[in-house]
């Protein structure tokens, strides 16, 4: 993989003391792995509160308060949780996010480009305007979806339609200098294998892909696609097989237990998958759970704390 041999390379720099032309190495007085641990960031969807937010308990601000106040590095912003988009609200949202030393490690949008070539001009539309958003906010990346087939018997049609949409999102992104990156949620991304084929049939530098580890099949639990005869072993396959590729990692949680540890995902693994690519971005907290999200996700954060330190 091509992001990964850039990923090995710099680390080979770094282990060398190449990353410059100075002749004292870049990593002389401490160990490799500090330094990796120390470049992970950590994140929170603002969907995790969805219920919170749709009861009108929770708005963007107090979001991002309670991020500040969960010692988060950063706050992981659906379109959807924005009061509008105009102007002088994202100014507001982008200077007390400044205000709190959070970044927007991420802006989502959830496009639809599978189902019906009719609605794509609409939903190219959509991500347009959450490009505008993101740049302005300082998202370094836009996540979108490409959804999914109309019916079985449709997904070649589907696959190709999605190529063509992502391909103009990826150029639209390009455009405004806003990277775009596809998450696996299911429909025509359900395993990595997917996600591979949509990543080199779009073929654009500006494209790039997105790991969510909730939604690949094989996984129990809640949530994800459910594909017969496919394990934990096809799962984790998946994980192995994007990450090398992605820049954001959202990592799902739906029954975190009292220490915050999820049932259904082993993220000692997980991160030991990230370690193996040396990924060195945001790993943004999604909680889809039925448990009061208050209550929840510090657990979630503490956790993700823990692991992301052995």
């Amino acid at each position: 993989m091509r992001q990964h041999a850039n990923r090995s390379a710099i680390v080979a720099g770094l282990r060398l003391g190449l990353g410059d032309s100075s002749s004292t190495p870049i990593v002389q007085a401490c160990s490799f792995d500090i330094v990796l641990t120390s470049m992970l960031r950590l994140s929170c969807l603002t969907l995790s509160y969805q219920n919170k937010i749709g009861a009108g308990k929770m708005d963007i601000f107090s979001f991002l308060t309670s991020c500040r106040a969960l010692d988060l590095d950063g706050a992981d912003i659906h379109i959807n949780s924005l009061m509008n988009t105009g102007r002088p609200h994202l100014k507001e949202v982008r200077r007390r996010a400044l205000d709190m030393g959070l970044s927007i490690s991420c802006l989502g949008v959830s496009t639809e480009y599978g189902r019906s070539a009719e609605a794509v001009p609409k939903e190219l539309h959509k991500a347009q305007e959450a490009i505008d958003v993101g740049m302005f906010l300082g998202a370094p990346l836009l996540r979108v979806f490409v959804g999914s087939a109309p019916s079985p018997d449709k997904t070649k049609e589907a696959f190709q339609r999605g190529v063509e949409a992502l391909r103009k999102t990826a150029e639209l992104g390009a455009e405004a200098g806003m990277p775009v990156a596809l998450q696996n949620h299911s429909g025509l991304t359900s395993t990595g294998g997917d996600m591979l084929a949509f990543h080199k049939a779009v073929g654009h530098p500006n494209f790039s892909l997105l790991l969510d580890t909730g939604h690949f099949a094989g996984r129990e639990g809640p949530n994800g696609p459910k594909i017969a005869g496919t394990t934990y072993n096809d799962y984790y396959h998946s994980l192995e097989q994007v990450a090398s590729l992605t820049q954001f990692v959202r990592v799902k949680f739906y029954e975190p237990d009292s220490t915050g540890r999820e049932k259904h995902i082993d993220y000692s693994r997980v991160m030991n998958i990230l370690r193996s690519v040396h990924y060195n971005g945001f790993l943004g907290i999604v909680y889809e759970g039925k448990e009061t999200e208050t209550q929840a996700v510090p657990r979630c954060v503490r956790y993700m704390r823990r692991v992301m330190k052995v």
